[in-house]
């Protein structure tokens, strides 16, 4: 992703939005590199090209090239060995592009687990954010709480919608943070993240009741980041995460939902 200043971080901008921009390029590339393992064309004694030979190949800059080498390696793929290279992990990847599409439904410890790292990650990172964030940054979560507090989740359609919103929201405050290794961390993670915040979104947007907590809770991250109470902006985010946490767990265990939004399907066997 392109760094511009210290100011800018995670570039977000209206492509974004819209789920193009530099995660759909990343995911391209991520593809790219799967297609070429697969077929035997980038690799070499289970090695890829080196970063500088890799980039041009696939016509795409390091930074974008780094940024798809992270997933890989969060997904297993590939593990970078210092001075030594890029190397293939699996030998068997016939199914790890559609694992993109549903990394989700791994299994049904998948959601908490990563709900956990959550815990750890997004609390601290509003916390910072309270310190940190600018007046423009403040200006651009404001605008993105918006449209996500009058975002419609009718449909499970309009459910992906909100949870982009929602999903911009977080990936803000981590930019707010001004921590580079959290960033970068994020970074890596974001794919799985993006795709998390979407099932989880549309599975428990179900309860007719869920909508309007959800709101309240990034309402209540908005004020204390505007107030510039890090307290309180880390404990609005807790609030949130786990809350989402415990309700998805009462979907695990078939506990049935307060109020079921028509038109949305109930869990499956």
């Amino acid at each position: 992703m392109e760094r511009a200043g210290p100011d800018e971080g995670i570039h977000i901008d209206d492509h974004t939005v819209k789920g193009e921009g530099s995660m759909g390029k990343r995911d391209s590339v991520v593809n790219d590199i799967l297609s070429g393992i697969r077929s035997g064309d980038l690799v070499e004694n289970d090695k890829l090209p080196s970063e500088r030979e890799l980039a041009l190949r696939l016509g795409v800059s390091r930074v974008l090239l780094r940024e798809a080498v992270v997933a890989l390696e969060t997904l297993g793929v590939v593990e970078s060995r210092e001075r030594l290279g890029i190397f293939v992990r699996e030998p068997d990847l016939s199914s790890v592009t559609e694992s993109l599409r549903v990394m989700p439904f791994w299994s049904d410890r998948f959601v908490p687990q990563l709900m956990e790292m959550r815990l750890i990650i997004d609390v601290h990172a509003c916390e910072l954010a309270a310190l940190r964030r600018t007046e423009k940054q403040l200006e651009q979560l404001r605008g993105y709480f918006k449209a996500f507090s009058e975002a419609s989740v009718a449909s499970i359609e309009d459910a992906k919608v909100s949870a982009r919103y929602e999903f911009l929201i977080h990936m803000l405050i981590v930019e707010a943070a001004h921590n580079d290794i959290l960033a970068r961390v994020y970074e890596g993670l974001m794919s799985l993240m993006e795709k998390n915040n979407e099932y989880l979104h549309a599975s428990l947007t179900r309860d007719m009741s869920w909508e309007n907590r959800l709101i309240e809770h990034h309402e209540g991250i908005l004020r204390a980041i505007e107030a510039q109470d890090p307290e309180g902006a880390a404990r609005w985010m807790r609030t949130h995460l786990v809350e989402s946490r415990d309700n998805y767990q009462r979907i695990l265990e078939g506990r049935e939902l307060p109020f079921i939004r028509p038109g949305f399907p109930g869990r499956e066997a």
